[in-house]
């Protein structure tokens, strides 16, 4: 049945006849999940604001199309520059000053945190509900890429497009690229942390950017409110997912099918 109604479309636009417009299938455009993992909702660096994301997340997984999925991960070796466990003395909040691995004159602040996102641990895999629907799409509906990030221990990943120091960038930008993507829609965690990273190389890099700002959270309401202020001033569009679905909902549009 579904090869007849895509012959009869195609017949349809064979003819010059417009066809019905999805808002489901967001062509050019792929859906980023950052760092929704155990560690930083229930886990070591366990976050209550978290969880009121992930309905957020899974909406955005069952009720739309995508022609790309991005999903990244904290993927630390144990003695991280990142983990205070790694700096006798010190504890989860504190900060130290690291060279640049390559230029050693050149300095940046690492803030410590409590050991996270270990390779092969419970915190370091991604949220049950998310993982299952993106399990379910993979092979079959979209391409989903895992970014592991921050697997070298000098130095910290928050960005998913490369590291702190772009000493090393992953495979994110020329997957984007071979898949034809223009636009990324930003979810995830923490807002000011990685999502931020994301966001702001993702504008860098010449993509248009929209955060869906009730599918991200971070520590504290003031936390989030000065990062999306700073991410709207690198021109990253923020809103809510009822006003960008419906936003991106027009039924009584149509348009001519693009082969």
């Amino acid at each position: 049945m579904r090869v007849n109604s895509i012959y009869y479309l195609l017949a349809l636009s064979s003819l010059g006849i417009a066809v019905p417009f999805s808002s489901k299938l967001h062509k050019k455009t792929a859906l980023a999940i950052i760092d929704v993992q155990n560690d930083f909702i229930t886990g070591s660096l366990a976050n209550p604001r978290a969880p009121v994301i992930l309905p957020k997340i899974y909406q955005l997984l069952d009720d739309h199309e995508w022609p790309f999925i991005v999903a990244s991960q904290d993927w630390h070796p144990p003695g991280h520059v990142s983990f205070a466990s790694s700096h006798p003395g010190l504890v989860s909040g504190d900060a130290v000053n690291d060279s640049f691995v390559d230029t050693p004159t050149k300095i940046e602040t690492q803030t410590l945190y409590a050991d996270h996102c270990i390779p092969e641990t419970w915190g370091a895999e991604i949220e049950r509900g998310v993982q299952t629907r993106l399990h379910s799409l993979e092979g079959y509906r979209a391409p989903v890429n895992y970014i592991k990030k921050a697997q070298d221990h000098r130095v910290d990943s928050y960005s998913a497009f490369a590291d702190n120091q772009y000493h090393r960038f992953t495979t994110l930008h020329s997957e984007l690229s071979l898949h034809g993507i223009e636009t990324l829609i930003m979810t995830g965690l923490i807002t000011n942390a990685c999502v931020r990273g994301t966001s702001i190389d993702g504008i860098k890099l010449g993509y248009g950017v929209i955060l869906i700002e009730d599918a991200t959270e971070t520590t504290s309401a003031e936390a989030k409110a000065a990062a999306i202020e700073e991410l709207e001033g690198w021109g990253v569009q923020v809103m809510n997912l009822t006003d960008w679905e419906a936003a991106k909902s027009t039924p009584s549009k149509l348009r001519r099918m693009e082969l």
